[in-house]
């Protein structure tokens, strides 16, 4: 059974952003290139931009042509091989929007990813019931089972991230309030903190969480929202600005430079104006007077 391909996977991704470096590393235009290997310039520019993938032949003539090593060579043929393959995440099209899916394959293949959460739970932390309760919210339309499957989904991509031989590593700031925003019943949000204390109270956690406090003073990221820098495991390959908004068509995935040099600093200015990363999450008291 075939499944729908979403864009580019993150191993051709590498596999062109690669041949880009490696050919300013080497001097070339790609004009230059083109004429050695008599094809068009845009098949250069095509091939740079992840937009087609060279054939294996031709992407061992342009490392070579690059002066690539023979290990060198075969790590980017492992890639290009990679990237013919369907990803585990195809398997979830029935509830994949492209966007997405566009950042699930960066996430899969990150080495570091640092959030900044105002206003829920990250996906990559949240428990089976506060996903749930919060897809019910962005899609009261929905049954049941497709409800489960989104919530399937989200545990499948915490286990990419966290169950993999180089397991990721997750940075993420959140504010004090969402600790306290009633998301389904009490027990849910009660069942929520204790997994996110449960994690800090884990030394070999790749997982830090910071707690911004509600009486902190104004900083950077709470001016401009949810945002992820994710670096990826590959020194050639640029990190990555990932910022969302209310409609899919608002999020925006960049490798700008400054962009993503700007809020890294941000979020640096956050993680030293919150408690220390082994500060215990607080008690959190609820606006029914309970305290979790």
């Amino acid at each position: 059974m075939s499944h729908r391909r979403y864009g580019a996977t993150m191993s051709l991704r590498v596999v062109a952003e690669t041949l880009q470096a490696m050919r300013e590393a080497a001097g070339l235009t790609a004009d230059a290139v083109a004429e050695t290997l008599d094809v068009a310039r845009t098949t250069v520019y095509r091939w740079e931009h992840a937009k087609v993938a060279p054939k294996s032949v031709t992407l061992r003539a342009l490392l070579h042509l690059y002066g690539a090593g023979e290990s060198d060579t075969e790590r980017v043929l492992a890639h290009l091989a990679a990237a013919h393959r369907p990803a585990w995440w195809h398997a979830f099209h029935d509830v994949l929007p492209e966007h997405l899916a566009e950042v699930i394959d960066l996430e899969s293949a990150a080495r570091v990813i640092r959030t900044y959460a105002p206003g829920v739970i990250p996906e990559l932390l949240q428990t089976s019931g506060y996903a749930a309760a919060l897809l019910r919210l962005r899609n009261p339309w929905e049954k049941d089972a497709a409800i489960e499957r989104r919530v399937e989904l989200i545990l499948a991509r915490q286990r990419a991230a966290f169950e993999r031989p180089a397991p990721l590593w997750f940075w993420a700031v959140i504010e004090e309030s969402v600790l306290r925003r009633p998301v389904g019943r009490t027990e849910v949000l009660r069942e929520q903190i204790q997994h996110l204390r449960a994690i800090k109270a884990t030394r070999s956690s790749r997982i830090t969480v910071q707690v911004m406090p509600g009486e902190a003073p104004p900083h950077l990221m709470a001016e401009y929202g949810t945002a992820d820098v994710i670096r990826l495991d590959h020194h050639l390959v640029a990190d990555r600005l990932v910022t969302r908004g209310l409609h899919p068509e608002t999020a925006t995935i960049t490798t700008n430079r400054d962009a993503v040099r700007a809020y890294m600093l941000a979020m640096d200015q956050s993680a030293t104006m919150a408690p220390r990363r082994n500060a215990p999450i607080p008690p959190i008291r609820l606006t029914n007077g309970e305290t979790l």
